[in-house]
């Protein structure tokens, strides 16, 4: 994960930046996503091959700019860049400088590629993890009450006025072990823009998703939802290292008998137990808080799960749920919260003080309440 620093010198002298540059529209003009020798690749266009070409001769102009590592995509590219010292240029205005340079080579250059049918990709493994089909078709949807995604603005381009680059995402890193995770991610972009086309229906944003009348935002493996046997991990902040491990012992035991299991990993014990479980390749359904960009965002179209929880998306193993407001403020969530709160206060001995339900504190529990009315719904 990334550190951010938002001190006013955040983007000036040393340092290693992670610059994302965005088509506007999402247009696909740089190249296209191919599947060569069972591996995903992008093929670039001639504008993509340019803008490749000019990265690669950054520092011949700018010797202070040391460039580790990039990623042409169809419609977006990362550029990893090493400022070597405090050249008196800011990471901004080279970064504006580059855009300003590839929106000369786009205007002589520009040609619109299709867009992919997702359809017509082979069913393939990609390494190191399997894509799976596993709900490709959906048919539980309907059981949930899924409605309909809202439809988004069709590609569009005008060979006169080519899009142009969006201001980039700029991200310092700022600690230990960030460079090698960083560049590790940049390169493997195109696999998992591969998984995301071969599994689309793993990675759609569904909003209002509807389950034993609450309400969610959700991405993941819907039938997860459907499995009879389900468990909550709730582990309290004050467990010792013995008591983590032991229950994470048990909970490992039964999700390898075919129990689905549920937390909002919200306390360490809970992390700890998630990982172990994902790490194993079991099944999870992870309550969040705030997970998931706000309709009608500049990311919505676009989102997907970080990190590890990509990976276990797109096997199929992963549900993620957020509880909309109304969920939150439901009779059962709010009257199973307060007692949680008022119990916690009584096992530490302290008077119970309610917390408002806007409140960090009261989400985190709210979640993790939520998990259980899930575990305990009829079977």
């Amino acid at each position: 994960m990334f550190t951010w620093k938002w001190h006013k010198d955040i983007f000036k002298g040393e340092g290693i930046y992670h610059l994302t540059f965005v088509v506007r529209d999402r247009v696909p003009i740089l190249g296209e996503l191919q599947m060569i020798d069972g591996v995903a690749r992008i093929v670039p266009s001639k504008l993509g091959s340019a803008i490749s070409h000019d990265l690669n001769a950054l520092q011949n102009r700018r010797p202070y700019c040391r460039l580790l590592a990039k990623q042409l995509m169809p419609d977006h590219i990362h550029v990893l860049i090493w400022l070597t010292e405090d050249c008196g240029v800011s990471v901004k205005e080279i970064a504006r400088g580059m855009r300003q340079g590839w929106k000369y080579m786009a205007t002589a250059e520009l040609q619109v590629a299709k867009v992919p049918n997702a359809t017509t990709e082979p069913n393939v493994i990609i390494e190191p993890n399997a894509a799976v089909d596993i709900n490709r078709q959906m048919t539980s949807a309907e059981k949930y009450k899924q409605p309909p995604l809202n439809d988004f603005k069709p590609l569009h381009s005008d060979s006169k006025h080519p899009p142009l680059f969006s201001a980039p995402f700029i991200r310092t890193l700022s600690r230990k072990g960030q460079l090698d995770t960083m560049i590790a991610y940049i390169h493997d972009n195109p696999r998992r823009a591969m998984l995301r086309r071969l599994n689309p229906d793993l990675f759609r944003l569904r909003r209002e998703l509807q389950v034993e009348g609450l309400t969610f935002t959700a991405m993941g493996n819907l039938f997860l939802l459907d499995y009879p046997q389900r468990q909550a991990i709730e582990c309290s902040r004050s467990a010792s290292a013995e008591q983590i491990v032991a229950q994470q012992t048990s909970t490992l035991q039964a999700a390898e008998k075919g129990t689905v299991s549920y937390s909002g990993a919200i306390s360490a014990g809970e992390k700890q137990i998630v990982r172990a479980i994902r790490e194993a390749g079991l099944p999870v359904v992870v309550v969040l808080n705030d997970g998931f960009p706000p309709t009608g965002s500049e990311h919505e179209r676009y989102y997907k799960p970080g990190g590890v929880y990509f990976e276990a998306c797109s096997a199929g193993r992963l549900l993620l749920l957020e509880p909309t407001a109304a969920t939150l403020e439901s009779e059962l969530v709010v009257t199973l919260t307060e007692q949680a709160l008022r119990n916690k206060a009584e096992v530490k001995h302290q008077d119970y003080v309610s917390l408002p339900h806007t409140s960090k504190r009261w989400r985190m529990v709210a979640n993790n309440c939520i998990a259980e009315i899930l575990v305990k719904r009829e079977k």
